[in-house]
């Protein structure tokens, strides 16, 4: 085993969730990775406020072509990441799991799951956004399986987790 690999069995992940929680406030576009019926992948960036264990959140139009492809099959992979050119400077979170919650306006539970959303990102709340925003779904996915990957403390270097 490479010395870069050493500390994945003397520090378990829960003493990175912190700095993951931390990068995960800190950037706000992930990578979206769906398939439709048919198994062929799609990819699309979203803006996310996040919670804890990985969970986020997103505005999108639910005839997107990743809103459709989580209605048919709820499943899905996520990965933020700190942009950069360097290798030895790539960090960053990869999460799979499951959309867990979609919120059209007018749901009981959509107004406060928009004010969570508008805590992180407030230009939302305000025109030509807002206009928009009505029109939109609230997507919730939780993480079922989490990476930490971070070059900065070795080429390789990760620590990863399986959730409840």
């Amino acid at each position: 085993m490479s010395a870069s690999h050493e500390p994945l069995k003397a520090k378990p992940f829960e003493l990175f969730a912190l700095e993951i929680q931390a990068f995960l406030g800190l950037h706000r576009t992930a990578s979206l990775a769906t398939v439709d019926g048919l198994g062929v992948p799609h990819a699309a960036n979203i803006q996310y406020a996040h919670e804890d264990h990985g969970t986020l959140w997103w505005v999108s139009s639910p005839q997107s072509q990743h809103s459709q492809n989580l209605a048919a099959n709820p499943q899905a992979a996520i990965t933020v990441y700190a942009p950069n050119q360097v290798p030895e400077a790539i960090h960053g979170v990869q999460c799979r799991g499951r959309l867990a919650t979609v919120l059209a306006p007018g749901d009981s539970q959509y107004a406060a799951a928009l004010k969570h959303y508008l805590a992180t990102f407030a230009f939302a709340g305000h025109p030509p956004f807002e206009a928009a925003l009505a029109k939109q779904s609230l997507y919730c996915f939780k993480p079922s399986w989490l990476r930490w990957i971070d070059n900065r403390r070795g080429f390789g270097w990760n620590v990863e987790k399986t959730l409840a």
